[in-house]
């Protein structure tokens, strides 16, 4: 005899779904409800009560406040303030303004060649960089610089510059 299964597959699937699971929604409300009861409730309870206030200042620990007196405001009006003569600061704009040359160490290197590696990367990089050699106690030094910059934009853009290529710089301030 032959049966028909598909009547019976539909009819088991529809009694698995029909077990909603149940709404999250009473729970959120009791909390709500419960939060802003407690928002209401707590600042009454940590409120100090008057009474406790009466016995903690005694009638002989009273501040008095007719005591304090601020004299400042008669002092700001009394006093006179000297304003100095123009002539004082054109003395100080005759005097030659100290001119700067900004330079960039990137590195210090004991190998000559490690020096010239990091210069050729740095004018691969459209930077003017060159290499300048020192003596120390511990020997000699071959320090690699990018500049001199003139003001500090031109220096800023090299930084960034070489900050977006991870490389670390050092600034120095050298007088003309």
């Amino acid at each position: 005899m032959a049966q028909d299964y598909a009547k019976k597959s539909a009819t088991r699937n529809s009694k698995k779904n029909s077990a909603e699971p149940k709404s999250s929604r009473p729970a959120f409300l009791a909390g709500l409800v419960i939060g802003a009861a407690c928002m209401y409730a707590v600042p009454l309870l940590l409120e100090p009560k008057p009474a406790a206030l009466k016995t903690a200042v005694k009638a002989g620990d009273e501040p008095k406040l007719s005591a304090l007196k601020f004299d400042f405001y008669t002092l700001l009006k009394d006093s006179e303030i000297l304003v100095p003569d123009s002539s004082q600061f054109d003395n100080n704009e005759s005097q030659p303004a100290k001119k700067y040359n900004y330079v960039l160490q990137v590195g210090s290197f004991r190998n000559p060649r490690d020096a010239e590696s990091l210069k050729v990367q740095l004018l691969l990089l459209n930077l003017s960089a060159e290499i300048e050699t020192f003596s120390m106690d511990a020997g000699t030094m071959h320090r690699v610089l990018v500049g001199p910059f003139a003001d500090t934009s031109k220096m800023t853009s090299a930084r960034n510059k070489l900050a977006d290529n991870k490389i670390n710089s050092l600034l120095l301030k050298r007088t003309l």
